[in-house]
C-alpha cells in the first residue's frame, strides 16, 4: 500500500512540475518564452564601409505551441542587449552609456517601433523583430572583422534576471571607405609595361613576390578572374553584389601576402604557348620553402591581355598548381 501510494505521489509530483511555474499574476508566459522563444540575428550582408549604417534585426520567434507575452521596453534599447566582439575576443564598448528609464506604470501603451508598450502576445510561429544600427552604438574600428551576440529580455522591469540569448553569432567586416574601386576592370596606360610577352610578365610577377613587393606583385594580377582560382574565395565572390566585391578583394590580398603554401625560394620558366591573340599559358616550375620543408610545384599561369589605349597589356587571370615529387 506504501509503494503505491509513493509511485502516486511521484506521478502527481512529475505532472506538476513538468509544467512552467506561474508567477503572481498567474502567467506562465516568462516560462514558456524561455522553453520555446528563440532569438535570432539578421545581418543584410557581410562588408561594411566606414560610415554607413549597419542595421542588425533581433527577432524573437515563438516555436511551441502555448501562447507567450512579453514586454519589450523601447526606451535605450533595455530589453534588447547587444554585445559586439571583434576577432581577438575584445568586447567593443558603446560610444554613449546606455540610459535607463524609471520604471513606470504597465498600463501605458506606445507602439511596436521602439516605444514602450502594454504586452505583445505571440501564438506559434508569430515573430517580433527589432532593427537596431550598430554603427551609431559602438565604436567601430575600419580593418577588423565582428561578431555580434544579442540577449533579450522579454520583461526587463519585472524581471531584469530573465534573458535569452541569439542562437547564432553573426559577423560582418568593417572596412575603411575607398574614394575609388580598389581594382578597375580597365587600368591606366602604363607605358613601362607597354610591349611586354607573358614570359617577361611572369618574370615580375613572381620576382615581386619573392622580393615581399606586394603593390607591385598585384599590379600583374587581373583579379576578377584570378580569385576563381581560389575556391574559398571564388564562391562568396560570385556571389557577392559588386558594392562588396572590392572589400572581398582586399581580404583576398590578405591572404595572398600570408604566404601560406610558403615563401617562394626558386622558380623556371618551362613553356610559353599562344591560345590566341589574348590569351597566354606560362608553365613555372616552382620550390618554396615553408618550415624547413621544401616543396616543389609546376604552376601554368593563364595571362589575359587587359585593354588600353594603346591595345593592352597581359595580366595573370588563371593558375592551375600541381604537386612535383
Amino acid at each position: 500500500m506504501i509503494r503505491v501510494l509513493l509511485v502516486i505521489l511521484y506521478l502527481i509530483s512529475s505532472i506538476l512540475f513538468s509544467f512552467p511555474k506561474r508567477d503572481t499574476r498567474g502567467s506562465v508566459s516568462e516560462n514558456y518564452l524561455k522553453q520555446q522563444g528563440m532569438i535570432t540575428l539578421d545581418l543584410k550582408k557581410i562588408h561594411y564601409r566606414e560610415n554607413d549604417r549597419i542595421p542588425v534585426k533581433m527577432s524573437i520567434t515563438n516555436t511551441g505551441e502555448e501562447v507567450v507575452r512579453i514586454f519589450p521596453s523601447g526606451r535605450d534599447l533595455e530589453s534588447y542587449r547587444i554585445v559586439v566582439r571583434d576577432e581577438d575576443g575584445n568586447q567593443i564598448p558603446e560610444k554613449d552609456e546606455e540610459k535607463r528609464t524609471e520604471s513606470k506604470r504597465r498600463n501605458m501603451i506606445q507602439s511596436l517601433e521602439g516605444k514602450e508598450i502594454k504586452e505583445i502576445i505571440l501564438h506559434k510561429d508569430e515573430v517580433f523583430s527589432k532593427e537596431i544600427d550598430l554603427n551609431s552604438r559602438f565604436d567601430l574600428n575600419p580593418g577588423k572583422k565582428y561578431f555580434v551576440t544579442a540577449y533579450f529580455h522579454p520583461n526587463v522591469h519585472e524581471m531584469p534576471a530573465l534573458f535569452i540569448r541569439s542562437r547564432n553569432q553573426p559577423y560582418f567586416f568593417y572596412e575603411e571607405k575607398h574614394n575609388e574601386p580598389v581594382l578597375s576592370s580597365i587600368p591606366e596606360k602604363d607605358p613601362s609595361v607597354d610591349g611586354l610577352e607573358p614570359e617577361e610578365v611572369i618574370h615580375l610577377f613572381l620576382g615581386s613576390e619573392k622580393k615581399k613587393n606586394w603593390v607591385h606583385h598585384f599590379k600583374w594580377i587581373y583579379f576578377p578572374e584570378y580569385v576563381q582560382s581560389y575556391d574559398q574565395y571564388a564562391e562568396e565572390y560570385n556571389r557577392a553584389e559588386e558594392s562588396e566585391r572590392d572589400f572581398l578583394l582586399e581580404n583576398f590580398k590578405r591572404y595572398l601576402t600570408e604566404s601560406r603554401a610558403g615563401i617562394l625560394n626558386s622558380y623556371r620558366i618551362l613553356n610559353t604557348e599562344s591560345v590566341s591573340p589574348g590569351l597566354a599559358k606560362v608553365t613555372v616550375f616552382v620550390e618554396r620553402r615553408l618550415n624547413r620543408l621544401r616543396a616543389k610545384y609546376e604552376y601554368t599561369y593563364t595571362l589575359r591581355k587587359v585593354p588600353d589605349e594603346q591595345g593592352g597589356f597581359w595580366k595573370v587571370s588563371n593558375l592551375v598548381a600541381k604537386v612535383k615529387k
